[in-house]
């Protein structure tokens, strides 16, 4: 083997030693890029679970209920009080000013600190609970402390129906376990707001409580019948 001969195979050794480090380069920045994409998705996702089990935690706090006037029955020994049907009843939160209030504190901190990680629609529905626990809050420096259970025996059927529609989009979203981040600067955002938030407000009965405004709704049977029970 001449000269020529081994420098030929010299370089074809080193060129194909080059060609395999370049290769072996290419993959395994390919695979650090996709390592690095999936670590940042994960950040994302456990993010946005914790964030959903908040407002969970959040909305599950309206089941909480009251028996109306249950101490004052209780201490004229009234024998009629029912645990499981057929009593007036209002959330919790709804109590006094004082728990009302915590309540708002709950919301916001919610709004502040989860709500970018949110989906349009429940992004949207959270804010709709703020804004309204905003115009109770207005509404409630027109009464007595001592009246709002009462006006809560109203509004529970608004609550109700705020939490379990939420509670249902929530329960959906949380066992995805695919999640994926939501811009809030959308058409989308802004179709949904007017929805949400107007149409909503609109069929409350703290709607009806601020304006006066005569409205008909399915929710004036339930409140008949109510007071029929009081």
């Amino acid at each position: 083997m001449n000269r020529k001969e081994v420098i030929t195979i010299v370089a074809a050794i080193l060129s194909s030693g080059v060609i395999n480090i370049f290769i072996t380069n290419i993959l395994y920045g390919r695979q650090l890029r996709k390592e690095l994409k999936q670590k940042g998705n994960d950040k994302i996702s456990q993010d946005i679970e914790k964030s959903l089990q908040y407002y969970r935690e959040l909305e599950l706090k309206l089941k909480t209920q009251e028996i109306f006037n249950f101490e004052d029955r209780l201490k004229d020994k009234n024998p009629n009080i029912n645990m499981f049907e057929g009593e007036v009843i209002y959330p919790e939160v709804l109590n006094d000013f004082k728990t009302m209030n915590e309540f708002i504190e709950d919301i916001q901190t919610c709004r502040k600190e989860h709500e970018k990680n949110f989906s349009c629609r429940l992004a949207l529905y959270l804010v709709y609970i703020d804004r309204y626990f905003q115009e109770l809050r207005l509404y409630s420096a027109t009464i007595q402390e001592s009246e709002l259970p009462l006006i809560g025996t109203v509004l529970i059927f608004d609550l109700q129906e705020w939490q379990k529609k939420v509670d249902k989009l929530l329960v959906k979203e949380i066992n995805k376990h695919n999640y994926k981040l939501e811009s809030h600067e959308t058409i989308k955002w802004r179709l949904l707001r007017k929805r949400i938030l107007k149409r909503n407000y609109e069929n409350s009965f703290l709607y009806y409580f601020r304006t006066q405004k005569p409205k008909k709704s399915r929710k004036l049977k339930k409140i008949r019948k109510q007071n029929n029970q009081m």
